[in-house]
């Protein structure tokens, strides 16, 4: 990368763990607030305008950082990244999610750590052993047990299509991790953030200018709220900006089929956002998922140090 900004030395590894679970709390926060949001405006209008203010805010921090980022050729072509997410990950993310029900959307997700282990084995050459692969299955089952009652309470609120449409973000997603893995070593996080980010943006506006001029949707913006609008950019600056800066952080030092396992705290960050926000209670069952998550995470991170 020609791009000026001094990588500096690899963050050690508790840091870069600490970060992994911060990112893994801001996007399980945020989705609470996002899905409360899609109640009052379309799914791309609310993505477009999350993704506006995580990119303001990411320019800002990089402009008070003083950090200079050159857009030569090679910087253009790592900001490309930022199509497969959050542009395209997220777009079918958001409009899957607000087809089906929150529970069905979080049981898919639990496939991304296992497609980043299967992805980073194929791409990167990095080892998925036995052990991997069964704190792999361990996490899913602790992430089934946590949303194991919003299953069994389905009413059938869900669809197919919503269903296929989490599936491919979800596959997105760990594609953007494994093309994202190199990246770091050679590029700072938070510009690296600002410039995929500024793609997705990109992506998101091209996408919803031509879904309104075919009619597959509406701007929607006709009476909501300034408090409303205030509520989508908090949520997009903690779900893009902090979270994707956190995650690109933590992957500068860790193995992206470890650092994917981190992943399976956004539902037991969400759980817990849900009861403080929104008064929901934790039953027992809940409770044995996360700990089956927590312990997951803990070995993976072990065997990371290792």
């Amino acid at each position: 990368m020609r791009a000026e900004v001094n990588a500096g030395p690899r963050p050690g590894k508790a840091l870069a763990a600490a970060a992994a679970v911060l990112s893994a709390a801001c996007w399980g926060s945020a989705t609470v607030l996002s899905k409360g949001l899609l109640e009052h405006m379309p799914p791309l209008t609310l993505l477009a305008v999350q993704l506006g203010a995580s990119v303001t805010f990411l320019w800002l921090a990089v402009w008070i950082m003083r950090l200079r980022v050159h857009l030569d050729r090679p910087t253009r072509r790592a900001s490309l990244s930022g199509l497969l997410e959050p542009g395209i990950a997220y777009t079918l993310s958001i409009a899957g999610l607000a087809l089906t029900t929150a529970s069905n959307a979080t049981l898919i997700g639990t496939a991304e750590p296992l497609f980043i282990v299967l992805l980073a084995w194929l791409f990167l050459k990095e080892r998925a052993g036995a052990l991997l692969l069964a704190l792999s299955l361990l996490a899913g089952c602790g992430i089934a047990l946590v949303i194991l009652p919003d299953i069994r309470g389905n009413t059938g609120a869900g669809s197919l299509l919503g269903d296929v449409l989490v599936a491919l973000g979800t596959l997105f997603g760990a594609l953007y991790v494994i093309a994202t893995r190199r990246l770091v070593l050679t590029l700072e996080p938070l510009p690296l953030s600002a410039l995929q980010q500024s793609a997705g943006l990109l992506w998101t506006l091209g996408v919803s200018a031509a879904a309104l001029l075919l009619g597959l949707t509406e701007l929607g913006l006709g009476g909501i709220s300034a408090t409303v609008l205030l509520l989508a950019a908090v949520a997009g600056i903690v779900q893009y900006a902090l979270a994707f800066w956190f995650y690109l952080f933590a992957l500068r030092r860790l193995p992206a089929n470890i650092a994917a396992f981190y992943l399976a705290l956004i539902p037991v960050f969400g759980v817990a956002a849900a009861y403080l926000f929104l008064g929901e209670s934790l039953l027992a069952v809940q409770w044995a998922g996360g700990v089956l998550i927590v312990g997951a995470v803990a070995l993976v991170s072990l065997l990371s140090r290792e």
